[in-house]
């Protein structure tokens, strides 16, 4: 709302006007002059008998140096020059019907001098709350510049046609004149001036010279230059030379005569004085500037249509009302009929037809709606224009356009405005009456039927009837109250009665009544409204009622509440947001032993303990963001000095905290002795394990180191007696021992997840598949082996070697669970885990998988043996038959690539196990070749080995440079450090992992760092960081394990150093 206005009529006492003090104003005036005041078009209401007037800040300016002391006065006093020409419209008005009116003529003396300005405005009556008609409300657009505009147009328009009238009398009054030039355009053979030029009989040389102004010439002989040039037409409008001596305007057009050679004989033209023309065209053009001038500074648009062509022009601002961009090109169905709003459509293209039509008006007025093409905003449109004949013939429709958008949102806003006032009092309740006090004349609205049952057709319209029906002990008190506002100077009456209903019963009233009075001050009318209280007051005395019990049950309540307080273990209390205790129940006391002066007269953050206090202000600070918390549990110092743990329910209001607090200090105790109690059995358990898995490993160890030392102890006397023949069998018992051994070291690798793995793209089924003849030599025939691949199944991440160790392991187990034959299945397939965790496998992250089941149909498991499958050195089978490493062993690999394995079987069911594996996206390498052990090769290739373990050392040495190569050997880290410090040319570096000091990981970055892309080969029995190959690796990196077979490290060390790089994880 503008402030200037608005502070005007808020601070004017109107007390001294017609109008009275404000605060007695009825709702329908407040609600006008709220709407007026908003609104930024030009607005103006008067009210009452003298019309007093109230206006807006868009009005002001249109006062001129009456603003502002024509606030609050009445019109006539405020517009006496004009108040003869409108006030036969205000009376029309005031009578009941809107008036309009477009570029009325009034001459007014706003600034101390007369002016003739013209005015757009409509009057649209105003009533008060009764619904009687008090005033009008005006809303008026200055269109002085307007009409002003339109009256220049004309004069200019009317110029212009005489003008072309002029034009056309000489063009049909004189001839064209007619020349003849040589070739070449120097000599003039024939010239016939008429009366624009002087016969040039004599002119037959410099013709140009004397006929044409020198500024003139460039362009006359460039246009003969490519005449002649081109032997084409010369047509050139141009200066020349009047036979006046006046310089004028020609057409002239010239053709070349041609001989049968083409060659060009001579020309013959004509010119035409287009003198006139030529100012003409300034002359409308000059018009169309100043027209353009004036339609923009009127805000409106022009637009001229050809409907024969059907050829539109628009200026931008006409574009600008149809939503386009300035310059954008326009048509008729394209622009104009496409940018009507849908509903208007119609009309609109019908009222250019009208326009068109030779019997009708030939003028085009009309409203419409547009959409904006680009923009999309809605428009309201003001259209004029006229249209032009050839004869019958329509050839032209010229015309402006005016956006009108902001008074037709302002009409409409005041006739919803006007609505809603008649609605308000149709809807009402209110009984309204309208007392005529000069003819003792009383009207009612239909609410003194529909909630009083008087019908209207019964009631008598005069204040004795209404005076008879309030209850007779109010009815002196009302007569006499209402007869002191009448006879008095007071306009406002408001009392309370019992009104007297159709049948008989009582109504509780409230009456507020308003007095008008006429310009000598006598009261001529009363308004009023009888307000139903009757539903409020019976509430009122039902109210009284009832806060009277509520009074008793409150303080019934508040003598339990008391006894609760007082009598509940917990710690109940209110505080301040920054620790500071208000109330205190006496279980503080008793749980603390600090009084409740004690504890008020200090924060309580006092007593937390040290460790608490960050954790307790970070609660108390969620506690002004309204939020509740529960179970938060700090300790505080109980006055004996012990710690004691409280558990708070706590919730902030009113910036205060109310709390439920108990002590938990118990349940802290036993939780710490649970837990206590718990680690001791962790502890037992583990020592348990340990034990088992130790004397596992140490049984089955010793029987392998038996069979080496034994051998080896048989093999030293072979040798020393000379007993040749049993050499070989000793020395194999002695391999297959340690083979045995090497076997247990990578179980017990697998079950402890730290074995080193080539985790890549293995295709499942190919691996299957490629068992498939052992798998069958394995099982022997008594048992069937059902191979069902899954077409589809994924690519799986997993180790391709330890996978099939595993498939093999779990045939073997499930032919051993057959001993008098059955069928051993196995299957591949896919599966997807969902985010829902309703898939039934705990243990598996949400994913896709491939699936690797193998079942058979042996004598399957309890569920104690199930219980304890997965453990290391636990087996069923007889002694000597089983290390009860297998499916702890297949567990750990499963767990240390990603994936899961499950066990279900049933006692004489047999048993499935169901092996995860996480999808591989990326594809599988080709099998490797196995490749027979290389020959001596190297050509003394330099080759450093570093490991710790001398034996182990002394065989990488011997196998190397058996190869051929030159080796120098380092028996740590720190060693190989030293000697690589002088740069030897290297071409491989075979170090252990597990290096004392430094590690065969830090070694190589060293090496590569004095030689870049130093080839490495790690030899590793078990090292944490390097059990998966693929984070450990780098380019030019390859690993083996511990124990390795002599070929499988010849193979590795001759690819590398030959320049075959490892294959790249």
């Amino acid at each position: 709302m503008p402030d200037s206005m608005s502070a005007a009529i808020a601070s004017l006492d109107w007390s001294i006007t017609p109008l009275g003090d404000r605060a007695s104003w009825p709702q329908s005036l407040r609600t006008t002059v709220d709407i007026m005041v908003a609104s930024r078009f030009a607005m103006c209401a008067c009210w009452g008998p003298e019309l007093t007037l109230i206006y807006n800040d868009a009005y002001a300016p249109i006062l001129g140096a009456r603003h502002p002391l024509a606030l609050g006065r009445p019109l006539a006093q405020a517009w006496p020059e004009i108040w003869g020409d409108i006030e036969p419209l205000i009376q029309q008005t005031l009578a009941g019907e809107s008036v309009s009116v477009e570029d009325m003529h009034l001459v007014m003396t706003r600034h101390g001098y007369e002016e003739d300005t013209w005015w757009s405005f409509a009057y649209n009556p105003l009533r008060d709350d009764d619904g009687e008609i008090v005033g009008f409300l005006d809303i008026c657009t200055d269109s002085t510049a307007k009409v002003l505009n339109e009256r220049r147009l004309e004069t200019e328009s009317a110029l212009l046609r005489e003008s072309e009238s002029r034009l056309r009398a000489l063009i049909n009054a004189t001839s064209d004149v007619v020349y003849r030039v040589s070739p070449d355009w120097q000599e003039m053979r024939q010239l016939d001036g008429v009366e624009l030029l002087a016969d040039a009989d004599d002119r037959t040389v410099r013709w140009i010279d004397a006929l044409v102004p020198e500024e003139a010439r460039p362009m006359v002989l460039a246009e003969i230059e490519r005449a002649i040039a081109t032997r084409s037409a010369f047509e050139l409008e141009h200066p020349i030379r009047r036979a006046d001596g006046t310089t004028g305007w020609t057409w002239s057009r010239a053709v070349p005569l041609l001989d049968e050679q083409g060659a060009i004989v001579e020309w013959f033209g004509t010119a035409s004085d287009v003198t006139g023309e030529h100012v003409s065209r300034a002359a409308l053009a000059a018009s169309k500037e100043k027209l353009e001038l004036a339609t923009r500074a009127a805000r409106m648009g022009q637009f001229d249509y050809w409907p024969q062509t059907g050829r539109l022009e628009w200026d931008d601002r006409c574009r600008a009302l149809f939503g386009l961009s300035p310059g954008v090109p326009v048509s008729y169905e394209g622009a104009f009929v496409a940018g009507l709003h849908p509903d208007d459509r119609r009309s609109a293209t019908s009222a250019v037809v009208a326009a068109l039509d030779p019997e009708g008006s030939r003028l085009f007025d009309t409203e419409y709606r547009t959409i904006g093409i680009e923009d999309g905003i809605e428009r309201h449109i003001h259209a004029q224009g006229i249209a032009m004949f050839d004869g019958e013939l329509p050839v032209r429709l010229i015309g402006t356009v005016q956006d009108v958008t902001a008074d037709r949102r302002a009409q409409a806003t005041l006739r919803e405005t006007e609505e809603r006032l008649r609605l308000a009092v149709r809807a009402t309740n209110d009984a309204i009456w309208d007392w005529d006090l000069v003819r003792d004349h009383v009207q009612w609205n239909d609410a003194l039927e529909t909630a009083y049952g008087h019908p209207l057709a019964t009631v008598e319209p005069s204040g004795a009837w209404w005076i008879e029906h309030i209850h007779p002990d109010d009815r002196a008190r009302i007569y006499a109250s209402i007869h002191a506002v009448i006879d008095g100077n007071g306009n406002d009456w408001t009392s309370e009665y019992r009104f007297r209903r159709a049948d008989g019963r009582h109504a509780d009233i409230k009456d507020r009544g308003y007095v008008i009075r006429d310009a000598a001050g006598v009261a001529i009318r009363m308004v009023g409204a009888m307000l139903d209280q009757t539903d409020r007051k019976e509430a009122e005395r039902a109210f009284q009622q009832a806060q009277a019990r509520l009074e008793e049950t409150v303080e019934e309540r508040t003598r339990e509440r008391d006894q609760i307080w007082r009598s509940t273990p917990d710690l109940l209390c209110v505080a301040t947001l920054d620790g500071w205790f208000r109330e205190l129940n006496p279980a503080w006391q008793e749980t603390l032993g600090w009084t409740e002066q004690e504890l008020t007269a200090r924060s309580f953050l006092s007593l937390v303990h040290a460790e608490d206090i960050a954790a307790t202000r970070a609660e108390l600070a969620r506690l002004p963001r309204d939020e509740t918390i529960f179970g938060f549990e700090s300790r505080y110092r109980a006055k004996n000095g012990n710690y004691v743990w409280l558990n708070w329910n706590m919730v902030s209001r009113g910036g205060l905290i109310y709390a439920v607090v108990r002590d938990v200090t118990q349940a802290h105790e036993q939780a710490q002795a649970l837990a206590r109690a718990e680690e001791q059995l962790r502890q037992s358990q583990k020592m348990e394990a340990v034990g088992q898995l130790t004397g596992g490993i140490a049984h089955d160890f010793n029987n392998m180191l038996t069979g080496v030392i034994g051998s080896l102890e048989l093999l030293s006397r072979a040798m020393a007696s000379g007993k040749t023949e049993r050499i070989g069998r000793y020395i194999d018992a002695a391999t297959t021992s340690a083979q045995r051994a090497a076997g247990l070291t990578q179980r017990l690798l697998a079950f402890s997840r730290r074995q080193s793995l080539d985790v890549r793209a293995v295709d499942v089924n190919q691996a299957i598949s490629g068992m498939e003849d052992i798998l069958r030599r394995t099982l022997g025939e008594e048992i069937a082996l059902d191979i069902r691949l899954a077409a589809d199944a994924w690519n799986a991440t997993s180790d391709a070697n330890q996978l099939e160790s595993a498939l093999l392991n779990l045939a073997i187990n499930g032919r051993d669970a057959m001993p008098h034959g059955g069928r051993l299945a196995i299957e591949s397939g896919n599966m997807l885990i969902g985010e829902d965790g309703n898939h039934g496998f705990d243990q598996l992250e949400p994913g896709e998988y491939v699936v690797v089941r193998v079942s058979d149909t042996g004598t399957g498991m309890s569920e104690e043996v199930m219980a304890r499958a997965f453990d290391p050195f636990f087996t069923t089978k007889p002694i000597g038959q089983g290390t009860g490493l297998g499916l702890s062993m297949i567990y750990g690999f499963m767990r240390q690539i990603g994936g899961h394995v499950q066990l279900s079987s049933r006692p004489g069911e047999g048993s499935t196990v169901s092996l995860f594996l996480r999808r591989h996206h990326g594809r599988p390498d080709d099998a490797e070749a196995r490749a027979a052990p290389p020959e001596p090769i190297g050509r003394g290739e330099c080759v450093m080995v570093v490991e710790d373990d001398v034996a182990v050392r002394m065989l990488v040495v011997d196998v190397l440079e058996g190869l051929g190569y030159d080796v120098i050997q380092a028996a740590d880290g720190r060693e190989a450090v030293a000697i690589l410090e002088t740069v030897p040319p290297l071409k491989l570096l075979v170090t252990d992992v597990g290096l004392p000091g430094v590690n065969g990981r830090q070694v190589a970055e060293f090496a590569r760092e004095k030689l870049p892309g130093l080839k490495t080969l790690f030899v590793t029995g078990y090292a944490e960081n390097a059990a998966v190959r693929s984070t450990f690796l780098d380019e030019g990196m390859d690993m083996i394990t511990k124990p390795f077979a002599i070929d499988e490290l010849s193979m590795k060390a001759c690819a590398m150093i030959e320049g075959v790089s490892p294959r790249p994880l």
